[in-house]
C-alpha cells in the first residue's frame, strides 16, 4: 500500500491542522503523506460514543463561531452536527462554599463596589491588548509585559479576593495555563487574535455560540478524502535533514520528502532525534513552549433538571475549583448532558485523583451548583488530556515570559524544510478549533508557493 515512500510533503500529526495542511496540499497537486502516532486521527478533537445519550460526545474541543469561516465550511462539508449553545435561564459561580445565580455574561456574587472593580480591570485588559501590535515583541511596553507572568499583571490592577480570582481564571479557561506560569505579553496577545475574552464568552455569535456533537467527525471526513496517504500508529521517531529535503523516520518506515509540516506542539516535537540539531533558537523557542493542562468531563442524566429551577447549565468559579460546565442539550427537554472543564489550577485540582474520585469530586460540585440530582448520573466519561502520551496537556501551547521578545520573530519561520503547524502557531483564533485550520492553511501556502 505504500511502497513509494517519496513525497512533495510529509505532514507529522493528524489533527485538525496537519489534516487541513495535508489536504490542501494535495487539493494543489503535491503528494503527501501524514503520519499520526494515535490509532486514531482529530488530535485534540475526540468523539467517543455514548450510550446513554445515544450519539457522539466530545472530550476534546468542539466550540465554534459562526465567524470562524474554515470550520464552518469542513462543518457543512462533512456534515457535523452543530448545536446552538443552550443559555436559557441563569448562571452559577461558585465561590469556596458559597454558591450565587446570576445572568449570563456576569460574574453571580460580586457586590456592587467589585462589579465596579471587575468592571475597571477588564477595562484595563482590553487597553493592554489592544495596545498589542501584530508582532507583539514589538509593542511598546513589549519588553515589561514580557518580563512577568500575567498573574504579576493582574496584581497591579487588583487586589486579592473575586475579582483578583475572576482575573487570574482567564489564561486557565481557555489556555490551561497557570496566571503564575503564562507571560503577560504571551496571553494578552493570544486573547487578541482570538477577538478578546468578551468575544470568547459570547455565546450569541462569539467563541462559545455554538458546539459540535461529534467534532472529530471533521477530522474523520478530511481522512477520508486523503484515504491511503495517512499512516496510524505511526510516530516520528527522527527526521534527517538539509536544505533541500527530509527523510522522516517513523514507526512505519522512512519517508523522504521535499518539506516536512509538524502540526504537533513543542513538547511532541522535543522528542524527536533531528540530524543535525535544530538550530538552538528553535530547540530553545521549544523548551519555552509548554502545554497547559486541561481535563473534561461529560455526565449525562435522565433529563436536564436543573432547567427546572430556570438554570441553563453554565457553572463558573473565581476559586479554581473548577473551570466551566455547559449543557449540552438543544431547547427540546431530553437527556440531560452536561460536560465540566477542569483547565489550569481546576485540572491540578483534579488531575492526579484516582478515576472513581475524579468522578466523585466533579459530581460533589455539580450538587453544589444544580442540586442533589446530580449526584445520579446515569453515564459518566472524562479524558485527562495531560495524561495522553501524544498530547501531552492542553489544546494551545504558551510561551512563558522572556520568549516572546527574545525569539519570537522566529517563531513561525520554516526552518529548511521543516515548517510548523498546530493551533498555537496561528495568527488568529490561537487555541481553538478555527487557529489549527488557519495554522495548516499557512503552511500549505508557503509550501505549495515554494513549489
Amino acid at each position: 500500500m505504500h511502497k513509494n515512500k517519496d513525497r512533495d510533503v510529509v505532514v507529522v500529526g493528524a489533527g485538525l491542522s496537519g489534516l487541513y495542511a495535508a489536504l490542501l496540499l494535495k487539493e494543489a497537486g503535491l503528494s503527501v503523506a501524514v503520519f499520526e502516532a494515535r490509532n486514531r486521527v482529530g488530535g485534540l478533537t475526540f468523539s467517543p460514543n455514548s450510550a446513554a445519550y445515544g450519539g457522539r460526545v466530545d472530550l476534546g474541543g468542539q466550540w465554534v463561531s459562526p465567524k470562524q469561516r474554515r470550520i464552518n465550511a469542513l462543518i457543512d462539508r462533512y456534515s457535523a452536527p452543530l448545536v446552538k449553545q443552550f443559555v436559557t435561564g441563569q448562571r452559577v459561580c461558585l465561590h469556596g462554599k458559597d454558591t450565587f445565580v446570576g445572568a449570563m455574561g456576569t460574574v453571580p456574587g460580586l457586590n456592587d463596589e467589585e462589579q465596579a472593580d471587575y468592571k475597571n480591570a477588564y477595562g484595563l485588559l482590553y487597553e493592554a491588548m489592544d495596545r498589542i501590535a501584530p508582532n507583539p515583541w514589538e509593542s511598546d511596553d513589549a519588553a515589561k509585559l514580557d518580563s512577568m507572568t500575567y498573574a504579576t499583571w493582574v496584581n497591579t490592577i487588583c487586589q486579592p479576593g473575586r475579582v483578583h480570582g475572576a482575573m487570574t481564571r482567564i489564561p486557565g479557561a481557555y489556555y490551561g495555563a497557570l496566571a503564575e506560569e503564562i507571560s503577560a505579553l504571551e496571553l494578552l496577545q493570544k486573547l487578541k487574535s482570538c477577538g478578546g475574552p468578551v468575544f470568547m464568552s459570547d455565546t450569541d455569535t462569539g467563541g462559545q455560540s455554538a458546539h459540535m456533537m461529534g467534532s472529530q467527525i471533521v477530522s474523520e471526513g478530511m481522512a477520508r478524502d486523503l484515504g491511503d496517504d495517512i499512516v496510524l500508529s505511526a510516530p516520528a521517531r527522527a527526521v534527517d535533514w538539509s536544505n533541500g529535503e527530509a527523510t522522516v523516520f517513523t514507526d512505519a518506515g522512512a519517508w523522504r520528502s521535499r518539506n516536512v509540516v509538524f502540526a504537533t506542539s513543542p513538547t511532541m516535537i522535543s522528542q524527536i532525534r533531528f540530524t543535525p540539531h535544530l538550530p538552538s533558537k528553535r530547540r530553545l523557542l521549544h523548551q519555552r513552549f509548554p502545554n497547559g493542562r486541561n481535563t473534561k468531563a461529560v455526565i449525562v442524566y435522565e433529563r436536564p433538571f436543573w432547567r427546572d429551577r430556570n438554570l441553563n447549565g453554565n457553572v463558573i468559579a473565581t476559586d479554581g475549583s473548577l473551570t466551566a460546565a455547559y449543557d449540552l442539550g438543544d431547547e427540546q427537554a431530553g437527556k440531560g448532558i452536561l460536560i465540566t472543564l477542569f483547565t489550569g489550577v481546576a485540572a491540578y485540582r483534579v488531575d492526579n485523583l484516582a478515576p472513581d474520585r475524579r468522578k466523585a469530586r466533579v459530581l460533589e460540585l455539580l450538587t453544589q451548583a444544580l442540586g442533589a440530582e446530580a449526584q445520579n448520573p446515569i453515564e459518566y466519561m472524562d479524558q485527562v488530556w495531560a495524561d495522553e502520551e501524544w498530547s501531552g496537556g492542553a489544546s494551545s501551547p504558551f510561551l512563558v515570559p522572556g520568549a516572546l521578545t527574545t525569539i519570537g520573530g522566529e517563531l513561525r519561520e520554516p526552518v529548511g524544510p521543516l515548517h510548523w503547524a498546530g493551533t498555537h502557531m496561528s495568527r488568529e483564533y490561537r487555541g481553538y478549533m478555527e487557529g489549527a485550520l488557519a495554522a495548516g492553511e499557512a503552511a500549505a501556502t508557503r509550501i505549495a508557493a515554494g513549489h
